[in-house]
């Protein structure tokens, strides 16, 4: 095989390499991100209370009250299962994780917090 050919059809292996995950499946780029779900703590409530979304699961929390506070979800054993740092008003972080489907609740884990109103659901919808 001549240099020049074989240059080119190493370069075209990278590229294929590099369209590929690891999963083997080709990468889409038209294919979406999980759409994010925008969740507000205040004192004291998790607006909206109940959340829907599939498997991939992206929270977009922020902290509109005085409060420090954050939003952790854990499953009906008690396991938490993502969780955010505690904050102060206006800050906001974005968590995510992939869950199988089911029922999960979503709280503040503040002292207190879950008994005094800030408590939801998350429903992760089958695939």
């Amino acid at each position: 095989m001549r240099p020049l050919t074989l240059i080119l059809v190493t370069l075209a292996l990278v590229a294929t390499l590099a369209a590929c995950r690891s999963d083997g499946s080709a990468a889409n780029p038209s294919v979406p991100a999980p759409a994010s779900l925008p969740v507000t703590l205040a004192d004291f409530s998790i607006e909206p209370t109940t959340l829907e979304t599939g498997s991939s699961v992206v929270l977009e929390v922020s902290n509109d009250g005085p409060t420090p506070h954050n939003l952790t979800v854990r499953d009906d054993a008690g396991e938490i299962l993502m969780a955010t740092a505690d904050l102060r008003r206006d800050q906001a972080e974005t968590i995510s994780a992939e869950l199988p489907a089911g029922e999960y609740i979503t709280f503040c884990s503040l002292p207190g917090h879950e008994s005094l109103g800030m408590r939801g659901s998350l429903t992760v919808a089958a695939p």
